[in-house]
């Protein structure tokens, strides 16, 4: 989370800040300056800092708080956005680029989303379907059973016993108004059932 009103900055920016390269940065200063100013909350590839924090302790200042309080502004990561909504961070990704979610701003290398666009997100219903966020259920869905299935299975089994006329796709086909290819399907189903 990068807190409204305080500019980030990566290492590089630090290095800049105290006027040594990147590298020396690394070399000299970087364990120090590490132990003394924690990245910003939920910062990763590229970490961030807080720029107030930086300059002080490059000063030799007291360390300032971040802001305890949630702000509006709040630039929050996908994650940060995912725990607000309930959602998962590629889901976020996912309703930002089709516009179910504020496309949200990119700095330093990465998409970041407003909190009031995170809230505003969870107060609006879901438009779509699918699986809740931590689902265990695995098992395929299960269907209502074809009741052509079982009449067809009766007119085989009347066929065969000389109490009705053959059973062909053809005339399954005029009779359910389907394709020849299903009414073989189905017949193929009434067969299995039969000697199940």
């Amino acid at each position: 989370m990068i807190p409204h009103g305080r500019p980030a900055l990566t290492l590089d920016d630090v290095a800049a800040r105290a006027g040594v390269s990147p590298s020396t940065w690394r070399r000299q200063h970087h364990a120090a300056f590490t132990a003394a100013v924690k990245p910003l909350p939920g910062s990763t590839r590229p970490l961030l800092y807080d720029a107030a924090q930086t300059d002080a302790h490059l000063t030799g200042q007291p360390i300032p708080h971040l802001p305890d309080e949630p702000h509006g502004q709040d630039l929050l990561t996908d994650a940060e956005v995912a725990a607000i909504t309930g959602l998962t961070a590629s889901t976020v990704r996912a309703d930002a680029t089709a516009g179910r979610l504020d496309p949200g701003t990119e700095l330093h290398g990465r998409r970041w989303w407003t909190r009031a666009a995170a809230e505003a997100r969870t107060a609006r219903p879901t438009q779509y379907k699918g699986r809740t966020p931590g689902a265990k259920d695995r098992a395929p869905r299960r269907t209502a059973p074809d009741t052509r299935v079982s009449e067809i299975a009766a007119a085989l089994t009347a066929a065969e016993n000389g109490h009705g006329p053959a059973v062909t796709a053809n005339t399954l086909a005029t009779h359910y108004d389907i394709s020849t290819r299903t009414a073989e399907r189905l017949i193929a189903k009434a067969r299995a059932r039969r000697t199940s």
